[in-house]
Formats: structure tokens, sequence, C-alpha cells
């Protein structure tokens, strides 16, 4: 028997069967969820997994100007939990696998590249695509713009005074480049029912109920940015005047694998005040654990992003990178000091008085006392 098979389905596999035939028995000839791709995109995205999370705001945006369309995300494999879960992407793809023998199989109406660097332009390049918006690698391998709505951040990246200058937000710059209505969304993050399974578990475990709020406190900020860090001087500090001030609240610490030492001398200092939620979670784990909190303080950092995408209110810790291209939507606040080098971008940094040791906590807790007054919890 031949059955009528609609393969131009958003939700069609071709090698197993869609989920609702898998949910009801549906099949094509009756099915009501028939939904025909209209166009296919292609984002390519490899930068740092904060910097491909927070790129996932332009998702919706895609999904209202082409309307019916299928996207497919190219990206590294380290990403792989962040996006994999996420409803406006149909394909996941990663440059550590055999993903170019599908690309350049495949025609696509909309190819985006948002890193202006020789891999990503690459990709780009080599796509089939009837338009392209961001960044190309050209034949003699130099990265370039692909048009004139790429040039404002393209520049920025090449010359310092330009970065230092800017006061758009990066989700700003984004959606310019991709040529898109200035509607700007969060980055598009939820935890799924077996996070919430493993949240609830935590809560239970450390009985957690019996605060009256839950402030996050996360010092994760990876590999490459040392100066993003707080130091641990100032962690110990805020974290002795938010328990003074309020017993009430519980205070959970977090941190990355980059964080472990840095975690222990805190906790050594204030002891049983926090609760460890450890530094060696899966990007899953750590997810579900952030989403526990009711306000979340952090550098600039994947925590950072998660916990926007997870709209919760956000106050984060700025210092070498650029206050101005972040964005809590409303929800939290940005802290910076007053220095005419912020922004600066450097890794390591001299100075006596710097970016990250002239934050005080003091500004941090009255910043925590003024969200919980203006409900934003």
């Amino acid at each position: 028997m031949i059955y009528k098979t609609k393969v131009d389905c958003l939700y069609y596999k071709g090698y197993k069967p869609c989920k609702f035939h898998k949910e009801t028995g549906v099949t094509c000839e009756n099915c009501s969820h028939y939904n025909s791709i209209k166009k296919k995109i292609i984002v390519i995205k490899l930068g740092s997994l904060g910097d491909v999370l927070r790129t996932t705001s332009i998702l919706p945006a895609l999904a209202s100007k082409y309307l019916n369309s299928a996207i497919t995300w190219v990206t590294k494999k380290n990403a792989d939990q962040l996006l994999r879960n996420n409803e406006y992407i149909q394909k996941l793809m990663f440059v550590e696998e055999n993903y170019l023998e599908y690309i350049l199989n495949e025609e696509f109406d909309v190819g985006i590249c948002l890193d202006a660097d020789d891999l990503s332009g690459t990709i780009l390049n080599m796509s089939t695509c009837k338009e392209k918006f961001g960044f190309i690698t050209n034949k003699r391998g130099q990265v370039i713009p692909v048009n004139d709505l790429a040039n404002e951040w393209y520049y920025m990246g090449i010359n310092d005074k330009l970065k230092g200058m800017n006061r758009k937000t990066y989700f700003e710059h984004i959606y310019k480049i991709c040529d898109l209505p200035s509607h700007y969304h969060i980055p598009q993050y939820s935890i799924t029912s077996k996070q919430k399974l493993f949240k609830k578990s935590f809560i239970n475990k450390f009985n957690l109920e019996k605060y009256k709020k839950l402030i996050g406190i996360n010092t994760g900020s990876g590999k490459r940015w040392k100066m993003k860090r707080w130091d641990a001087n100032g962690y110990i500090r805020f974290i002795e005047l938010i328990h003074k001030q309020h017993p009430e609240y519980g205070l959970l610490f977090y941190g990355g694998p980059e964080e472990v030492d840095l975690n222990k001398k805190i906790k050594e200092q204030v002891g049983s005040i926090i609760i460890d939620t450890g530094c060696k979670n899966t990007i899953e784990e750590f997810a579900s654990l952030v989403s526990i909190s009711d306000i979340f303080v952090t550098p600039d950092s994947l925590g950072m992003h998660l916990s926007i995408s997870l709209m919760i209110p956000t106050i984060v810790i700025v210092g070498p990178t650029s206050p101005w291209e972040l964005d809590v939507f409303d929800r939290g606040k940005v802290i910076y000091s007053n220095l005419d080098c912020i922004g600066c971008y450097l890794n390591e940094c001299n100075k006596e008085i710097n970016c990250m040791n002239s934050i005080q906590p003091e500004q941090i807790v009255n910043d925590i006392e003024n969200q919980m007054k203006q409900g934003k919890e």
C-alpha cells in the first residue's frame, strides 16, 4: 500500500514517524497538524556557550518574519544541551561531526552568521542561500560583512575605540544585522520535565522552602575572561552582609569547573551561610539549579544568560566587558564601576583599583532589596 506522505511538513523526519503519529497514530492523509515549510533558514553560531544562548533571542523574531520556517542551527557539540530542546530549531548540527554533507546538499532561503571568524564565515559562504546576513569568509580567507547591515558590528570588532564608544545592546546589533524588527526577545531556553524533577529533588534535599526568598550567587565566568570574576573578598563581604541584613533569605552558591578553587576559598570563610550547588554540574543540571533562584547575582557569563532566559531578576557584575551591550530586559540591573577603562576587554589588570574590586557589596544588597520591593521576583 502506498501512503501519501507530506515531506514538506515541518514535523516530517523521514527516518522515523513524526511526533503526532507516535502520540495518536494519525497519518499524513488526515493530519490536522500538517505545517508546510515555506522558508528554510540556517543560523551559524560557534562562540562561547553564553554567546550561543544569547543569540537564540533572534529565533522568535525569525519565526515571525518568516512564517512556516524550518531553522537549522550549526554550532559546537558543547552547546548541545543548550539547544537540543529548543522548539524553534528543527535541525541541530555540530562542526565536530559530518555537517558539511548536509549543508552542501541543501538549499536555504536565509543564511545567518553572526561571528566574524574564519570557520563560521566559511560555513555561510559555502551554504547555498537566496539571502545572507552577517559575515562570510571570502576566497582569500578574509572575513568580511555580507552587506552594510553588519558594518557597525564588524568595525567595532576590529577597533577598540569604536567598541568603547558603543552604547547599543548586543540584541540591537544582531537584530539589525539580520534585518529583523526591533522588538527584542529574551534568549530562548526553558527547563524540561526531567530538569524540573532534578530541581524539586534539590529543593527537598536542602529544605529550601523554609526560606522567604532564594538568592543565587554565581562566581562562574569561564576560562577566557579571568577579570570577569569578582574577587573572593568581594563575594565574602557580600555573602556576610546579605546574610546579616536578611537572615530569612537562602543563599545558593554556584560555579563551574574553573571556579572550584575560588569557591572553596569563599566557602571556607563563610561556612554554612551558603548552600553549595556544586561546580561540576552538567549544563542541564546547572540550568535546573539556576531556576531555583528568585534573584540571581552573577558576572557576565553563561549563568547570566540562563537566568535572563528563565526570566529571573538578574544582578550582573560587569568589568572588562561592555556593560552597555548587556540587557536584563527590565528584570534586574547591570552593575559596573565608574572608571574610564570600563569595557577594556583585557584578561589581566595590574591596577590597584580596578573595575571589579571597586564594586561594593552594599550596592548589590541595595539592588536586591529594590528588586524585592518592585515585586519582580
